[in-house]
Formats: C-alpha cells, sequence, structure tokens
C-alpha cells in the first residue's frame, strides 16, 4: 500500500486527477475508471495534502483545475504519455509474451469471468501459456499453487507484490417470484420476516449486518439456505429459494438487466471490499507478468465499470 510520502508519486493518481480536468466530474471519471466516487475524492485531497495546495476548484456541479493544477498538468502529463507508449511498446514486443503464467483464483470468478479474458490476452500474446488452478481457499492460491493471483485486499503480506483492481458492488437481491409470494423488504429489519440464501465459503467473511451510509443494521433471517459456493447460491436466488444479500455485481449483473433477480433494500448492502491482483516477488520480476497485470487491471476496470453503469442506469438507488 502507499505511504502518504509516496502518493504525489504515484502517476496514475495523477492520471485520474488530469481525467477529472478533462471531463470535468469527479462522479463521472469514477464511473468510467470502475473506481468508487468517495475514494476517488479522497484521493485527490490526499494529493492536495501532500503538495500543499489545492489542485481542483468546483465552480457548481464543474471541476476545473487551479492554477496550481494547470502547472501539474502541465509538467506530468508528459511522463504519463511516456510511460503509456512504454507500456504499449512492451505489450506488443514477443520478447516479453514467451512463457508460462500459473494463475489462481476462486472457481466462480474464473468460470464467469476470467477464463474468457485469458482467451482475449492469448489472442494479443499467443506464446503466453496458463496454469490456473481454482480455489475457494484464497491461502491456497498464495502459497506455492500460483504465480499471479486473485483475492479480496489488501492482504499486506510480504511475500506479494499487490495490485489495486476495483471496488466489489455487492447486489441484495431476490427472484421476482419470490418477491411476489413474500414481498419485497425495504429495510434490514424486514428480513426476519424471509428466507435468506447464505455464502459461506472462505472467499471472503460472512457480513452480520448491512449499512447504508452511516446506519447499520444487524441481519436476522426467518430461515437459511447455506452454500459454500457463490454460483450454487446464485442458482437458490434464481429458483426463488429466498433472498441474497452479497451476489457481486459481476455475477448478476446479467440477471438483473434481463428482469430474472431485482435488487432491493432500498440502497442499504454489506460493506464493500477492495479486489486486488497479486504476485509473488519472484513472478513480479518476469515481463509477461507485468505485461498480464498491467492488461488485466486495466481491461477488468472497463468491464466493471460498464456493469456498474448499465445497472444504475435502470436501478439509480444502486449507488455505493
Amino acid at each position: 500500500m502507499l505511504t502518504n510520502q509516496w502518493k504525489s508519486k504515484h502517476l496514475g493518481m495523477w492520471e485520474l486527477l488530469f481525467k477529472v480536468f478533462e471531463k470535468g466530474s469527479v462522479s463521472r471519471v469514477a464511473d468510467e475508471s470502475g473506481v468508487d466516487r468517495g475514494q476517488l475524492s479522497r484521493m485527490i485531497k490526499a494529493l492536495e495534502n501532500e503538495v500543499g495546495c489545492e489542485l481542483v476548484e468546483r465552480i457548481g456541479r464543474t471541476a476545473k483545475p487551479t492554477l496550481a493544477g494547470a502547472q501539474a498538468r502541465k509538467e506530468i502529463l508528459p511522463l504519463l504519455e511516456s510511460l503509456d507508449k512504454t507500456i504499449v511498446d512492451l505489450t506488443t514486443s514477443q520478447q516479453l509474451s514467451i512463457g508460462n503464467i500459473r494463475f489462481g483464483a476462486m472457481p466462480g470468478f474464473l468460470q464467469t469471468q476470467i477464463v474468457p479474458l485469458i482467451a482475449e490476452f492469448q489472442k494479443l500474446h499467443p506464446k503466453v501459456t496458463f496454469d490456473v488452478i481454482g480455489d475457494d481457499d484464497p491461502k491456497a492460491i498464495m502459497f506455492g499453487q500460483s504465480d499471479v493471483m486473485l483475492y479480496y485486499g489488501p492482504n499486506n503480506n510480504p511475500h506479494l507484490v499487490e495490485h489495486w483492481v476495483t471496488r466489489s458492488l455487492f447486489i441484495p437481491c431476490a427472484a421476482p417470484s419470490y418477491l411476489e409470494r413474500y414481498g419485497s423488504p425495504t429495510s434490514p429489519t424486514q428480513l426476519v420476516e424471509h428466507a435468506g440464501v447464505i455464502y459461506n465459503g472462505k472467499v471472503r467473511p460472512l457480513s452480520p449486518a448491512l449499512v447504508k451510509g452511516s446506519l447499520q443494521e444487524t441481519i436476522h433471517w426467518k430461515s437459511e439456505i447455506r452454500f459454500n459456493n457463490i454460483l450454487l447460491a446464485k442458482t437458490a436466488a434464481l429458483e426463488g429459494c429466498g433472498i441474497v444479500l452479497d451476489m457481486p455485481l459481476h455475477h448478476c449483473y446479467q440477471e438483473i438487466l434481463a428482469g430474472k433477480l431485482v435488487p432491493i433494500l432500498n440502497g442499504w448492502h454489506i460493506p464493500n471490499l477492495d479486489n486486488y491482483i497479486g504476485t509473488t516477488l519472484e513472478a513480479h520480476k518476469l515481463k509477461r507478468v507485468q505485461t498480464f497485470i498491467d492488461w488485466y487491471v486495466m481491461r477488468r476496470r472497463e468491464i466493471e465499470g460498464e456493469q456498474k453503469r448499465l445497472v444504475q442506469e435502470k436501478f439509480p438507488f444502486i449507488v455505493y
């Protein structure tokens, strides 16, 4: 993780700031980049605190650069452009695209999200091979089985190099058939009258409460059915077995858009978690691994940003 001493030297943070200058909106840049809006605002404030001056001036709803912000863009933007060119040169070089990557992640996420991306990456770099390991226990893929791994983090493991990817969006939802029979709860206190579909695997801890802004409510169910596999939990929800509170957006956005699952609870949700891609210290030195991580982070942010946009257009209360 970045210490305050080094935040101002993290070019990715400046890149997001300059996009805010270009678009004139923090919220728009956050959505397009797959970054939490509050997190982006805090990131900009941290930069301002460190350099000791305001970089963004807000005129109405429009964000504009201050004189200092304009100077920073003039001086730093060429560095970003040079970095982008270097990355393009690296990713197009066949010399960097030979060898194997041992890749570990949760089985459900691998099946629906990662396998298509691996196929997409191999079209660009056909000489990279993958050994893919699916395991619901993050510790299993972090110690010896894989070189590159996906998990909720940060893990703060001294043996890993961690890269933040996106912030997960968890959707409380149920099938229309269930809601027609039992009604749609509008607050966590009403869950005591409903059946819960619970994911209790090792990938992430089971949240005991829902949050909405500064509010928090403990979860109580009338009955429960538990699964250690998120895709089984989704199947149960689709079959009308009950309400699932923590369905990741990437696992349910298609069903939500198709009307097969309906978001509920008017913005109450389990606490968000951050998605990370990590590598072992040794693997991080490999250029093919660096190339894959840069590409993966870019594509996941594009994909999840679009998923959030489509779902939030239909259900505006899903803004976490």
